[in-house]
């Protein structure tokens, strides 16, 4: 070497060492291990929320699929001219829509849509029921509902929370209505 001390690079506001390196601001173990331990208390607290949010939402869904297919036999037994069903299969978990038995109709229009596993169905009463599926609506071909309709069709979860569609004042049509 040429007798010359090495020169050092130093960066302004960087603490060193003794030893002579550099060091960085970072995190320690015992704050990271905190922040994980905050997280996880957080996350505690909030699943129970996000669950029942879960649960409320498939409920909120099956009714609207429920409330929409109660609209289609309406709309389907205008336009095909014959009394259309709504039928609930509470033991399978099924439901659907088809026209009256005995009615010439397009058998492609006929819907069945499967129920959520977790959701079950209850009726108030019974009107007809043939093989386990109860005929809980019927539309005649001017889209005029039939006077022994059932008037509230409840669907229900896991934890027996609520929600029921239920006849309009009228009679004419059926909404969601929400369990207090």
């Amino acid at each position: 070497m040429d007798g010359r001390e090495p020169t050092t690079i130093s960066t302004i506001g960087m603490p060193r060492r003794d030893n002579g390196f550099r060091t960085t601001p970072a995190f320690t173990l015992v704050e990271l291990i905190l922040v994980m331990a905050l997280l996880a208390i957080l996350l505690a607290l909030v699943a129970p929320s996000l669950s029942r949010s879960s649960r409320a939402r498939k409920l909120e869904n099956e009714a609207a699929r429920l409330l929409a297919l109660t609209e289609y036999a309406r709309s389907e037994a205008v336009s095909q001219g014959v009394p259309t069903t709504v039928w609930i299969d509470p033991a399978g978990k099924r439901f659907g829509a088809e026209a009256r038995a005995g009615y010439p109709a397009d058998a492609v229009r006929q819907k069945e849509f499967n129920l959520d596993p977790d959701i079950r169905f209850e009726l108030d009463e019974t009107p007809s029921t043939q093989n386990g599926i109860v005929y809980a609506m019927e539309f005649a071909p001017d889209g005029t509902p039939d006077s022994g309709n059932v008037y509230s069709v409840r669907l229900l979860d896991r934890s027996n929370s609520a929600i029921a569609l239920t006849q309009t004042q009228d009679e004419w049509g059926y909404e969601i209505v929400k369990d207090q």
